[in-house]
């Protein structure tokens, strides 16, 4: 969910910073898998969202025990409701980080794009670690 999420920043990024803007035609490549597994922020998102979750699914049964069917699904929806509202949330931290990071370093290295790396034969500077160290 979150490694979708990213590639769907990363197309944001991408239009966001296109090219012609006052920009060269260089852009940079970014490895997605990278910033899934070495991004602080990615992983704290990632366990803030796990606790929450978890946290969620022991009220529902806790709440649903003893109780009809009719009133069981009634605690089944707003909990996954809540759940919807903690995916968002998750989702629009990461995506605001990563986006105001490539953004930065688009910025400060002239960039006129960044790509997913993984969708680009060749070429481009990979900005990978620049952008890990931004994401906050």
């Amino acid at each position: 969910m979150l490694k979708k999420l990213l590639v769907v920043a990363m197309l944001a990024t991408m239009a966001v910073t296109s090219f012609g803007c006052g920009r060269n035609d260089q852009f940079g490549t970014v490895d997605m898998k990278k910033i899934e597994s070495e991004s602080t922020v990615y992983k704290a998102i990632k366990e803030d969202m796990t606790a929450k979750a978890k946290t969620l699914q022991e009220e529902m049964m806790k709440e649903t025990e003893g109780k009809s069917q009719e009133e069981a699904q009634k605690v089944v929806q707003d909990k996954s409701a809540k759940m919807q509202v903690i995916q968002t949330e998750a989702q629009n931290k990461l995506k605001t980080s990563f986006e105001t990071a490539a953004g930065e370093v688009a910025k400060e290295k002239k960039l006129g794009a960044i790509l997913v790396k993984e969708a680009v034969p060749q070429g481009g500077v990979d900005v990978t670690d620049d952008i890990l160290k931004k994401m906050k």
